[in-house]
């Protein structure tokens, strides 16, 4: 499963223009509210137009839900061409030819990874945990929540959590069902008791990793990005160092398994100590109150144990000693 949406622009010229509104029967203004009307349910409610008219120039705005347009939850590499098929179609429809397509922008790819937790309980633990990782990757700054989509401002959930950056990339995991729920929407099969893990490629990025400044540039269209190897490549790169390895434990299961280990008396006290931190303060305090080396140290002396560095809150009602980690597939992917 690659992507989920692509926000894709075309520069379009003004007989196209009157083409459109002529299709349409009504403004450009109102190209939306119509495309919805005469051809939303055809194309499964999986796209959203906007068209602009500035300083001369014209531009249909296209936002994609890849999977509601092919009618399935798995979006891979091989279905670019039929994604490719279908938005050709839309723009036959609107401004009668396809010249624009292999000169369109991609502004926007959000790539993504569903895990399913049928136990609502745990999944409501599992973010109650993540709520304690770090506050900040690189430029990344950790919001709990999502943005209300008419104010643009932060509302609170308790099943979603954020690492992002103003304009470049986000990184983001939310319960899907319940982001649903929320939003008053009906929940589809493939949606049903998910976790969703996507991250967001934004226009300030892509438009970098098109420019000479990168050291293997890439065109900004859709075909570039939809490849497995660049998705795992960002996951890994944006996604893993914000969710560290290892399996949830309770404080007195990780103390014995660390107490049993090999490692030095002073390891173990440190690691001890430091889990103590970790529960009470959340991964950033004690990232805070290490040298670099220690706390890389702390971490990979719990990784060789499959040990996370969240701990199950032992006040947590319900709460088993042990959970495994939602990731463990995906950093296997990764081990040599």
């Amino acid at each position: 499963m690659i992507i989920h949406t692509a926000e894709l622009t075309f520069h379009i010229e003004k007989n196209d223009l009157y083409t459109l509104e002529e299709n349409l029967g009504d403004s450009y203004k109102k190209a939306n509210d119509k495309f919805q009307m005469l051809y939303g349910a055809y194309f499964n409610n999986a796209y959203t137009i906007q068209v602009i008219e500035k300083f001369g120039k014209c531009y249909l705005s296209l936002f994609v839900d890849a999977v509601r347009l092919l009618g399935k939850p798995n979006i891979l590499e091989g279905d670019y061409p039929l994604i490719k098929r279908r938005i050709m179609e839309l723009l036959m429809l609107l401004i009668g030819h396809t010249d624009c397509y292999e000169n369109h922008t991609l502004k926007r790819i959000d790539y993504r990874l569903d895990i399913l937790i049928e136990d609502e309980h745990i999944r409501q633990l599992y973010f109650h945990m993540i709520g304690k990782h770090i506050n900040q990757y690189k430029k990344q700054i950790k919001r709990k929540g999502g943005k209300d989509k008419h104010t643009g401002e932060m509302i609170k959930y308790k099943t979603t959590v954020y690492h992002s950056t103003q304009e470049s990339i986000s990184v983001c995991c939310y319960d899907k069902s319940a982001e649903r729920e929320a939003k008053g929407c009906a929940i589809e099969s493939y949606e049903r008791n998910v976790i969703r893990f996507e991250v967001r490629l934004r226009y300030e990025h892509l438009r970098y990793r098109a420019s000479k400044r990168c050291k293997n540039p890439l065109p900004m269209q859709l075909e570039y990005y939809l490849k497995e190897t660049l998705y795992y490549e960002y996951l890994q790169k944006y996604l893993l160092p914000i969710y560290p390895q290892g399996d949830y434990y309770r404080f007195n299961e990780a103390e014995k398994k660390i107490r049993a280990s090999h490692f030095t008396p002073d390891d173990k006290n440190m690691l001890i100590t430091a889990l103590r931190k970790i529960s009470t303060y959340g991964l950033s305090t004690l990232k805070k109150q290490l040298t670099p080396y220690k706390y890389n140290k702390v971490l990979q002396l719990l990784r060789d144990f499959s040990i996370n560095p969240i701990l199950i809150p032992k006040n947590y009602p319900n709460a088993p000693k042990k959970l495994e980690n939602p990731l463990n597939a995906l950093y296997a992917k990764y081990e040599l």
